[in-house]
């Protein structure tokens, strides 16, 4: 039915790999998980040391910064990418209630060896999004109630009515850039493609640096 998250593991492997082997040019990090490659902006052809400068006035980050920047891009990303199949475009698989019977609560009882608490969900969400987006996510996220809640047997359960969004968008193989404007502001540009098209589809989103860490203002759909 729906299953575990088999797709979510490659795709932050992807990502975590790309991640090792990028070195910082310029203001602008773009890199791709399906080559596993650093792409500069500007001429291919410079080396690094003659890559183009950023506008005069831009905003540059030292490298220790750019690497806390990129490696909260692919971790913020990889978690952007769970909470939306988690929320919005698959969910998670239930139990039937004894001899077939709809559920007194409204909640099935989650059947998944990863995800087995409301507390898990939370915690998850909370480590990628600011409070404000978090709270949507976690109590209305298709506009019908917490998709998610704790059963009066403490079982985690998923609510009677889920129905999937739709979406016709892969994460699969993703390119994205960081473009950031401060020590704490980055805009993220994702490259994804359409699951039955294959072309690009590009989204944008903003990771803040919070009192917790880094941080999505809302979710990249």
């Amino acid at each position: 039915m729906k299953g575990k998250y088999s797709e979510s593991a490659p795709l932050y492997a992807g990502l975590l790999g790309a991640g090792i082997v990028a070195a910082i040019v310029t203001f602008i990090i773009v890199f791709n998980s399906a080559s596993s490659s650093y792409k500069p902006q500007g001429n291919p052809a410079q080396s690094d040391s003659q890559a183009s400068e950023p506008p005069s006035g831009s905003y540059v980050p030292d490298q220790g910064t750019s690497e806390e920047m990129k490696d909260a891009a692919i971790e913020l990303l990889s978690g952007n990418h769970e909470v939306l199949r988690l929320f919005y475009t698959r969910g998670l698989d239930h139990k039937d209630e004894p001899y077939g019977n709809a559920p007194e609560d409204g909640y099935y009882t989650v059947d998944s060896e990863e995800y087995t608490s409301l507390s898990q969900l939370e915690e998850l969400v909370n480590s990628i999004f600011v409070s404000d987006q978090a709270k949507i996510i976690l109590e209305n996220s298709l506009g019908y109630g917490p998709i998610y809640k704790e059963r009066y047997n403490g079982a985690l359960g998923i609510i009677e009515n889920f129905t999937p969004m739709e979406y016709d968008i892969s994460w699969e193989n993703p390119d994205f850039s960081i473009n950031p404007s401060s020590d704490e502001k980055c805009v993220l540009r994702v490259t994804l493609h359409g699951r039955d098209s294959g072309e690009d589809v590009v989204r944008e989103g903003e990771m803040i640096k919070t009192d917790e860490g880094w941080r999505l203002k809302t979710i990249i759909f």
